[in-house]
């Protein structure tokens, strides 16, 4: 019996796409984020707020009012504020993707100062299917982005087209062959079907997220027959990736 290893913490890289004041942010699953906000007014944060906004939502969420983060968020002990007033999202999920949008606001319910500044955020998810994972039998990995728009589907950035891949240990495409099998539902929704052999303990495949050709962000997933460093060993192994509605 095999067993798969996501290994979330070896990569860590966030872009950002500039466009004016629009910022454009991908991450993985379980990872930490900064939201910058490029129009502070007061230094002390006293006049930023942040709300939350995705397609599908009825109306915007507020996040952060005039500098104190709003406990009825469902968000509440994962942000934090930072001195620089930018928007900390701890253990990132799924649901987080979205439009984030920073605002100034001199006093409490007067008119808002300047123009907003929105920060997208876009999460890449994991999900993989083990049944009865020994030689000679498959295995699928999916690989998936979340973004404002929803689950797969790609977002409009200036810094070019967001696209995902599924790569070797030595940073090739993986191509359908006799072994592989890839599947791509859209750019930014692609599955990987490997059948194992014995060879595969402690092989590598990686899910890449690319922007204009150029890897930015990965996930990584290992092999291992069980053992003493086997953290996930079951007949059926499968972690979703859900898309739970904010209210």
């Amino acid at each position: 019996m095999f067993c798969v290893l996501p290994l979330k913490n070896i990569l860590i890289v966030l872009l950002s796409g500039v466009s004016g004041d629009t910022h454009s942010l991908y991450t993985r699953v379980g990872d930490n984020v900064s939201l910058s906000c490029t129009n502070v007014v007061n230094q002390d944060c006293s006049s930023t707020t942040w709300n939350y906004h995705r397609t599908g939502l009825e109306s915007v969420i507020e996040e952060v009012s005039l500098g104190k983060i709003k406990t009825k968020s469902k968000r509440a002990d994962r942000l934090k504020v930072g001195s620089d007033c930018s928007l900390h999202v701890s253990d990132v999920r799924a649901e987080d993707a979205g439009i984030y949008t920073c605002q100034q606001y001199l006093t409490e319910g007067g008119p808002q100062h300047g123009s907003d500044a929105p920060v997208h955020l876009s999460v890449l998810t994991s999900e993989y299917y083990l049944t009865d994972i020994k030689p000679d039998r498959p295995v699928t990995l999916r690989c998936l982005l979340y973004t404002s728009e929803g689950p797969g589907k790609c977002p409009n950035v200036v810094t070019g087209p967001v696209s995902l891949l599924w790569v070797d240990e030595a940073g090739y495409k993986l191509k359908k062959d006799s072994r592989h099998q890839v599947t791509q539902t859209s750019d930014c929704d692609i599955t990987l079907t490997v059948t194992l052999q014995k060879e595969d303990n402690n092989r590598k495949w990686s899910c890449q997220l690319n922007i204009n050709e150029k890897k930015e962000i990965s996930i990584d997933f290992n092999f291992m027959i069980p053992g003493n460093h086997c953290m996930i060993c079951k007949d059926i192994v499968h972690v979703p990736s859900g898309y739970i509605p904010n209210t």
